[in-house]
Order: structure tokens, then sequence, then C-alpha cells
């Protein structure tokens, strides 16, 4: 386990969900920005054991070559050595790799979620040492800041968070936006009025499709992200997509509204291609309308997610069915950064009122 190289030093920040191991107290919230990561190296110069927060200071090396003295938070003095820690793991010229929060204010400050050292054994900010100088660790906590490591470790964009249109002052833009309606086939004219606004998906606490619902009535999505997954869980109906990343379509897809979707990152843009839908809507136009465009099992939508200058989630997509579009629609749609804004749907299926009377 002696086999990781220190000589590089490195910082990474993404905006991801926190550990459960990090709590807000004394103040943590205030001093640190626990919804970024970063992870920095570097030689010990010294510790400082005392309450009510510990310090390791290591000098590290940035970007520009130039050489930094870091200090990182730990618990309070008298916390840590009643679970084992001494001075002795810091001792001056000790390499050790950081991977926590980055202070607020203070450029060269770090709250400490695990300490690497160069053998490659980790020691967790609520782990202990054993007498005989084991690192004692929880599962849980092993299990949750070795996810974020490796989110804050992904040499690709971090899309993780959640997302949402700003709220207007008036209604939301017209789902056709600028680019325009649909334009259907013969096979869909021919069935156009054949529905009745009772049909419409959303009257009946279900999701319309992908491409509506993502951005339905301003509703705020979440976003998780690891090496082999990005999954979405749509503020509008509870939709829950998984894009599995560098992945193959099944022999056999099932089919259902959210279809089987497979992504590559090319040139930090997250390109997706979905298909194994279940037959459905592509919208109820105007809402209550009787006139509706369906959607066939042979629809494939692609998708392209990445975050512009400007820091908002652009997704750009085309709709592709050969039996109910008479030609490709492509368009987008932006959002920006909603963090704490998510929550359920929990749709209420009033369609049919409850009868209160005794």
């Amino acid at each position: 386990m002696r086999n990781l190289l220190f000589g590089t030093v490195f910082a990474i920040s993404a905006l991801v969900t926190v550990p459960t191991t990090i709590q807000a107290h004394h103040g943590v919230n205030g001093q640190f920005d626990l919804s970024q990561t970063i992870v920095k190296s570097g030689i010990v110069t010294r510790v400082r054991f005392v309450n009510p927060h510990s310090y390791v200071y290591f000098d590290s090396v940035n970007e520009a070559g130039e050489t930094e003295n870091w200090r990182c938070e730990l618990r309070s003095g008298s916390l840590l050595r009643r679970k084992g820690w001494d001075a002795d793991l810091f001792a001056e010229g000790t390499e050790i790799r950081i991977f926590g929060s980055p202070a607020r204010e203070e450029p060269t400050t770090c709250y400490t979620e695990t300490i690497t050292f160069s053998d490659g054994d980790v020691l967790y900010r609520y782990g202990g040492v054993a007498d005989d100088g084991t690192f004692i660790n929880d599962a849980d906590a092993i299990a949750a800041s070795a996810n974020q490591e490796e989110q804050a470790s992904l040499d690709v964009p971090d899309l993780s968070g959640e997302w949402g249109e700003p709220v207007a002052s008036g209604p939301p833009r017209p789902y056709g936006g600028p680019g325009g309606p649909f334009e259907p086939s013969e096979a869909a004219l021919a069935v156009a009025n054949d529905w009745t606004p009772e049909e419409n998906p959303r009257f009946n606490c279900m999701p319309t499709n992908i491409i509506l619902d993502y951005r339905f009535d301003q509703m705020v999505n979440k976003i998780e992200q690891t090496a082999d997954t990005v999954t979405l869980t749509y503020g509008f109906m509870d939709v829950v997509r998984t894009i599995h990343i560098d992945g193959t379509f099944p022999e056999d897809i099932a089919p259902s509204l959210e279809g089987y979707s497979v992504g590559t990152w090319n040139d930090d843009k997250l390109e997706v291609l979905t298909k194994g839908f279940a037959p459905g809507f592509l919208d109820f136009v105007g809402g209550r309308s009787q006139s509706s465009l369906p959607h066939s099992d042979q629809m494939e939508i692609t998708e392209t997610f990445y975050i512009d200058d400007a820091g908002e989630l652009v997704r750009e997509y085309t709709i592709n069915d050969p039996i109910y579009l008479a030609s490709p629609y492509s368009h987008f749609d932006k959002a920006v950064r909603q963090d704490g804004q998510y929550l359920p749907f929990g749709c209420d299926d009033l369609t049919v009122e409850p009868d209160y009377a005794e």
C-alpha cells in the first residue's frame, strides 16, 4: 500500500453532497464551504492538538510552483487524544494528503475529512488509533468519504447538485420556446384529437416524458454523479433517470417512460442517447386541450449537458420519432444552481375529490 505519489500537489473543488460525517457545529458551516471538496498534499511542518479544534500544518506546492503553508482543521485536541491520536502521527517531514472542504475566506485553510499517509493508510476525521498504531474507522464514514473523494477526483465537469430555472415573475416560458412547436407527422395528425383532457398524465399524477418534465413548472431537479453514473431526480413527478457512463445498451430493454440512457464525456460535455421508451405523449398541447402529440416506442432522444461560462447548466436535445414527428425536433434549456431548493413532488391525485360530507 505504500505506493502513493505525493510529488504532485493538486486541488480539486466540486459541488457535491457533503458526507454525513460532517457535522454543522462550532460554526463549521460559517468558516468552511462544506458544499465544496478539496484535495491537498504536502509535507507536515507542525501539528497543534488544542481546543476547540486542532490543526495540522504542511507545506504544499501550488500550480505556480510556489510553496504555501496550509493548515487543516481537525477535531478538538482532547477528543483526538481520547481516540488514540498523538503528535507522532504528524512528525515534521511526514507526507500526507488531506481530503476535505475549503475555508470560505482563508485561501490556505481547510476542513479535514480524511488524511492519507505515505504508506497508503487512511485515517478518517472520526476515526481512532489503536495501541498498536492501527487505524480504526467507522464503516459508514469510510463509504461516504470514499464516494466523495472519488467524485472530487473525476477528471470531468461536476454536474452534481440541485438545478432549476429561476422562478419567473410570470408564467414559465412556453414549452416550445423560441425553437417553435413540434412538426407532427401525418400519423400524428390522424390521431391528434383522439385524446381527452382526462388522459393528460399530469392530471393523473403521472409523468409525461423526460424532456417536458425536466423543466415543467420550474421545479428544481437533483443530480448525483459518480464515475459510472449520473442520476437525475426530477422535481416534477419524482422522475428518476440513470445515465450509464461509457455503458452499452442491453439487448432487451424493458420499455419505460424514462427509457435507457447511455452517456459519454466528450470535451467537457456529457453526450447522452436514450431509447427503449414505452409509447406515450410528447405533449398535451395547451395543457387541457384534446389536441395532443403522442410518441412511439421508436422514439430516440439525444441530449448534451454542459456548464457554460456563466455557470448555468445547459441541456441541448433532439427528439427523433419516425412515426409521429415529420422531422427531428431540437431545442435547449438552461438551469442555475438552486442548492437546498429540491423537494420531492409527492403528487396528490385530486381527480376524484374525497367526500367530506358527514
